[in-house]
C-alpha cells in the first residue's frame, strides 16, 4: 500500500520506532514528532494521508493538536493512542472528529486491521476524486472540441491543439488517430495524427488489419465497438503493437463519417489499468465529433450538423436558437429525460428545472454564458416523470462569422449514481451498520447543533441513556447472532415511539442513546421514558427460545444537569448506572429530586417519583 503519508506523533521514541517498523507495509512516507507543538507544525508544511498520535505530551496534548486541526480540515484521518479507561477522553476525541483508536501495546494484528480500513478509505477517496475530476475535465475538452471543431470550416486546424486537450484531460500518455485505406493487400488504416509522451516512442505509418493479426479489432470496429484492454488481455501480436508505442493499456474508438467505419481513434496509457466505462462512454463521444467535424466542414452554417457531431454520444445533447428554444436534441437526450421529439422541440431548457436551483443561479449562468462564451457546473434537473437527477452540464455559444450568438449547444451526462455512491460514503460513516441508527459521530454533532438552538431559543432538551440489562448472558447463551436480532428489534421499537426528528443512537454494544428537542413539559418526556422501558415487557421470541431483557435508563436535562454536550452525556451516564445499582430495569434521572427541574416547574405538573419502578 504505497503512495500514502503518515505522521506519528508520540514523545515516546520506543513507541515512534516500533510505529515506523510497523508501517512500512502502508506507507511510503513516514514523519515522526515528539509532541503536539511539532506535530501540527509537521502537518501544516507536509499535509500527510494518516495521523497516528498519543494523548499525554508536552507542550501540546494529542487532544489539543487535533483540535487545531479540524478547525481547517475535516477530511483527514486521525487515530489516537488511548487505554480506553477515560471516558470523558474518548467523548472529547470523537466528538473532535478522531477516526480510531488504537491501545498500547500493539498488537499487530489489530494494527494492521485498523490501519488497512484507514489506508482504504483513504485510498477510495483519492481515487473517487481523482476519477470525478478526470470526468469533467474530459467533458470540459470534448465540450471545447465541439466548439472549435463547429467554428472552424477546416477541422484539421484544430486538431492537433484539441487532441492535446483531450490527451492531458483524460490524463493518457498517448493519442492518435488512424484514417482506413483499401490497398490491393487488403484494408489498412495510415496515420493521420500521432502524439506519446515517452520519447522513445513509435509509430506505424501504416497498419494492415490482416497482416499485422488486427481481423478481430476490425470486426468490432466495423460494428462501432469501441477495443478497451490492458497488457494482460492481448496476445502476443497485440503486445507487440503496445511495446511499439510504449504504452500497457489501450482503447480503440471508432470514427465512422456518413455511417460508414471511417477509422479510429486510439488512446493508449503506460498503467496498465483500463479506463473506466464512464470514461470509455465520453471519450467515444469524441470519437462521434472527430466523424461529424469530418462529414459537416461547413457546421456552422447548419444546425442539422450539429445534430450529427453528437449522433453516437452517450451523453445528452439539446440545441437552442438565439431565443433559448430547443430545436435539437439526441437521442441520449431523450433517454436520459424521458421526453419525446415532439414533447421538447420547441421548449424552453426551462422545463427540466427541478426547483432546487434559485434564480441568482441561472442569473449567474447567463451572465458566464454571455460574457465568456461558455459554462459549465453541476445542475439538479427533472425528468417529464417527476424523478429528480444530478447532471454535469457544459454550455457553449455558437457565432456566426460577424461574431454574433446564434446557438447555444448544451452536453450533459448524468451524475446521478454517482453522487448517490457519495452520499453512501457518508451515510455508512455516521449509521450503525447493524440497526441501520446513528453512530457516536452523528449523536455528538447533533447534540452539540441541540445545545446551540436551545441556548438561543430558550429551550430545553433531553438525553436518555439506555443500557439493556443482562445482555451478556444472552449471548453466551443463545449466540451472538441472536443478540443482533434483540438490538436490531430494540432499535425498530424505539424508533415507533420517537418522533422523526428525535436523534437515536447505538452508542456501542448493547448501549443506546437518544436525544430529544424541542420539550414543551416534563410530562411528555416522562411519558416517553414510560413507553422505553414498557418495551421489556415482551420478550423476544427467536428460533424458538423466548428471551426476556431489561433496561437500565438514565436520563438528563439541558440545562439543569449540564450546558455542554460532555455534561450532559456524563449525567445521563451516571443516572443509568444508579438504575442499575437500584435494581435495573428501572428510570432515573441525573437529580434525585425532581422538583428542581425548571421543565416540571414551569410546564408540568405530573411527575414521576424518583423510585418509581417500572
Amino acid at each position: 500500500m504505497k503512495q500514502l503519508t503518515v505522521l506519528i506523533v508520540d514523545d515516546d521514541k520506543i513507541t515512534t520506532s516500533i510505529l515506523n517498523h510497523m508501517l512500512i507495509p502502508y506507507a511510503d512516507t513516514i514523519f515522526t514528532a515528539s509532541d503536539g507543538m511539532d506535530g501540527f507544525e509537521l502537518y501544516q508544511e507536509y499535509h500527510p494521508d494518516i495521523i497516528l498520535s498519543d494523548i499525554n505530551m508536552p507542550r501540546l496534548n494529542g487532544l489539543e493538536m487535533v483540535e487545531k486541526i479540524r478547525e481547517t480540515d475535516e477530511d483527514i484521518k486521525i487515530a489516537l493512542f488511548t487505554n480506553f479507561e477515560k471516558r470523558d477522553i474518548l467523548l472529547k476525541a470523537i466528538e473532535l472528529g478522531v477516526n480510531q483508536f488504537f491501545s498500547k501495546p500493539f498488537d499487530n494484528k489489530s494494527f494492521s486491521k485498523i490501519i488497512q480500513h484507514l489506508c482504504n478509505e483513504v485510498l477510495e477517496k483519492r481515487h473517487i476524486s481523482y476519477e470525478i475530476q478526470r470526468q469533467q475535465n474530459i467533458l470540459h475538452a470534448i465540450n471545447e472540441m465541439a466548439h472549435n471543431f463547429l467554428q472552424k470550416t477546416d477541422w484539421m486546424e484544430a486538431l492537433q491543439q484539441e487532441m492535446m486537450n483531450l490527451k492531458q484531460a483524460s490524463k493518457v500518455s498517448s493519442i492518435f488517430i488512424y484514417q482506413n485505406e483499401q490497398h490491393d493487400s487488403g484494408l489498412g488504416a495510415k496515420k493521420l495524427l500521432y502524439i506519446n509522451d515517452h520519447t522513445e516512442a513509435k509509430s506505424k505509418k501504416y497498419i494492415n488489419y490482416h497482416k499485422h493479426y488486427l481481423m478481430r479489432w476490425k470486426n468490432k470496429l466495423e460494428k462501432n465497438l469501441p477495443i478497451n484492454g490492458s497488457r494482460d488481455d492481448y496476445d502476443k501480436s497485440k503486445k507487440k503493437l503496445l511495446d511499439l508505442f510504449k504504452i500497457n493499456s489501450l482503447l480503440i474508438l471508432p470514427i465512422f463519417v456518413q455511417n460508414k467505419w471511417w477509422g479510429f481513434l486510439g488512446i493508449g496509457d503506460k498503467q496498465n489499468q483500463i479506463l473506466e466505462t464512464s470514461n470509455v462512454e465520453m471519450l467515444g463521444t469524441a470519437a462521434s465529433i472527430i466523424g461529424s467535424a469530418i462529414n459537416n466542414t461547413y457546421n456552422l452554417k447548419s444546425l442539422e450538423m450539429s445534430s450529427a457531431v453528437f449522433e453516437h454520444t452517450m451523453d445528452g445533447v439539446l440545441i437552442t436558437d438565439i431565443n433559448n428554444k430547443i430545436i435539437h436534441v439526441n437521442n441520449a437526450f431523450l433517454d436520459i429525460t424521458g421526453y419525446s421529439q415532439d414533447g421538447i422541440i420547441g421548449k424552453n431548457p426551462k422545463i427540466l428545472k427541478s426547483g432546487k436551483h434559485n434564480k441568482h443561479f441561472y442569473h449567474a449562468m447567463w451572465d458566464k454564458l454571455i460574457s465568456d462564451g461558455y459554462w459549465q457546473g453541476e445542475v439538479t434537473n427533472r425528468k417529464k416523470n417527476g424523478e429528480i437527477y444530478i447532471e454535469w452540464l457544459s454550455i457553449n455559444t455558437i457565432k456566426n462569422a460577424q461574431g454574433q450568438i446564434e446557438n447555444f449547444i448544451g452536453i450533459f451526462s448524468d451524475v446521478t449514481h454517482q453522487r448517490q455512491d457519495a452520499h453512501n460514503h457518508a451515510y455508512l460513516a455516521t449509521h450503525d451498520p447493524l440497526t441501520g441508527l446513528s453512530n457516536r459521530l452523528l449523536l455528538n454533532d447533533r447534540l452539540s447543533h441541540a445545545i446551540d438552538h436551545a441556548e438561543r431559543f430558550n429551550k430545553c432538551i433531553s438525553l436518555i441513556f439506555c443500557d439493556l440489562d443482562n445482555f451478556k448472558p444472552i449471548n453466551d447463551t443463545y449466540g451472538h447472532t441472536v443478540g443482533d436480532e434483540i438490538l436490531k428489534r430494540v432499535g425498530n421499537s424505539l424508533k415507533e415511539i420517537l418522533r422523526k426528528e428525535d436523534t437515536i443512537c447505538r452508542f456501542g454494544g448493547d448501549e443506546f442513546v437518544i436525544l430529544l428537542e424541542d420539550l414543551n413539559s416534563f410530562e411528555y418526556l416522562d411519558n416517553i421514558l414510560h413507553r422505553i422501558n414498557r418495551l421489556t415487557n415482551t420478550p423476544c421470541i427467536i428460533d424458538g427460545n423466548r428471551i426476556t431483557i431489561g433496561m437500565s435508563i438514565g436520563a438528563s436535562i439541558y440545562p439543569d444537569d449540564g450546558e455542554s454536550s460532555e455534561e450532559l452525556i456524563q449525567s445521563a451516564d451516571k443516572a443509568m448506572y444508579r438504575a442499575k445499582n437500584h435494581g435495573k430495569n428501572r428510570i432515573e434521572y441525573s437529580q434525585m429530586d425532581l422538583d428542581l427541574y425548571c421543565l416540571k416547574k414551569q410546564q408540568s405538573t405530573h411527575y414521576l417519583h424518583p423510585d418509581f419502578i417500572i
